[in-house]
């Protein structure tokens, strides 16, 4: 009786949540304006990229995520199937993408950068195991799949604690700062101990601490415009303000991506066309942020340096706006039949089914 009752008040909250799903595609837009300008940074020597801003998108993530976990998981149905579902949700496409650059590798490898294909690497890759690559970074051979990494340590971690019932968002922040407090002990050691002791865990604590105050608070539940546009004023003004005097910092885009979600919280999205197409983009945008940085890099390895910079831009407009295209195709005919396949229940409906979930 009181699972249907919390499953009851989830379906009626669930239309006050189209605005985190209209969040999610600014997250990812964010994300790929980002590489945008990273793109003409690099190729084109552009003196600086103009949509720096846009890698908060990845904290925005972060901190949606740890409120999205805490919102939707249901202690009372176990382990097994909370796995199930993480897995629908992001398995199927990261690894047709990770296979499909696999391929690109061996076959064509002059239109990727530096992606060293082995068994070994493979392998991590595909069981999102970090890694480090001979420049440097720590990524799996989708590179984006670094965030992906930490999005999969946590919900191990949120699992693990579901044994505590209701209490599992609790005892998931506490573990994660947990270990937090082990990485400022011992700041140094292996690649695996680095990345998952990284202070970048504390947004997923940041977002399942907002959803405690979502359940908390009926303010925070009734929504008021008024009140989501002053907390994203102030989410970017915070984090200028903060960049400004003491440059880019965890701190400050943290702080910023807590404050923007909690907009976006309180905002409540009109009906109609136009926004039902904004949720319909939040659903995709899970596709749109795994795969633009290639559709990017193929105009680029394909023309070559011999177009002037206006006409470039030009072009990987285009290519943005049907990248977006993309993302839907891939959301309607293969994320959404494959969620349905591995959860065996009817295809996912449109709109806020995927933040209920």
């Amino acid at each position: 009786m009181v699972n249907e009752q919390v499953l009851s008040m989830r379906r009626s909250n669930s239309k006050q949540l189209d605005s985190l799903q209209f969040l999610r595609f600014v997250a990812a837009f964010s994300v790929v304006l980002f590489h945008f300008g990273r793109t003409l940074v690099l190729e084109y020597h552009v003196d600086r990229n103009y949509f720096d801003m846009g890698a908060a998108g990845v904290d925005i993530f972060f901190v949606l995520s740890g409120f999205i976990i805490s919102y939707s998981s249901d202690p009372g149905r176990g382990l097994v199937y909370f796995a199930r579902k993480r897995v629908a949700r992001i398995v199927p496409l990261y690894w047709l993408l990770t296979l499909v650059i696999v391929l690109i590798a061996l076959v064509k490898p002059n239109l990727l950068n530096s992606t060293v294909v082995t068994v070994d690497t493979v392998v991590k890759s595909l069981l999102f195991i970090p890694y480090q690559k001979s420049g440097g970074a720590v990524q799996p051979i989708l590179f984006l799949g670094w965030t992906l990494c930490y999005e999969v340590f946590f919900y191990l971690i949120y699992g693990a604690c579901l044994i505590f019932g209701a209490r599992a968002t609790w005892f998931a922040s506490a573990a994660i700062l947990f270990l937090i407090a082990l990485h400022e002990i011992w700041p140094t050691g292996s690649v695996e101990w680095r990345f998952y002791t990284n202070p970048i865990l504390i947004e997923f604590v940041l977002g399942m601490m907002l959803h405690k105050a979502y359940s908390a608070y009926s303010a925070i539940r009734s929504g008021s415009n008024a009140a989501a546009f002053v907390l994203v004023l102030l989410a970017c003004g915070a984090y200028f303000f903060i960049v400004t005097l003491a440059g880019p910092s965890l701190f400050a885009s943290s702080l910023f991506a807590v404050l923007f979600v909690a907009g976006f919280l309180l905002m409540r999205l009109p009906s109609g066309k136009l926004w039902a197409v904004l949720v319909l983009l939040g659903d995709a945008s899970y596709s749109l942020y795994l795969i633009h940085p290639y559709t990017f890099q193929l105009p680029v390895k394909l023309l070559g340096k011999h177009f002037s910079l206006p006409v470039v831009t030009g072009i990987l407009a285009l290519v943005t706006l049907c990248t977006i295209g993309i993302s839907v195709a891939l959301l309607k005919f293969f994320e959404r039949p494959m969620q349905a396949l591995l959860m065996r229940r009817p295809k996912l409906v449109e709109g806020t089914a995927a933040v209920a979930e």
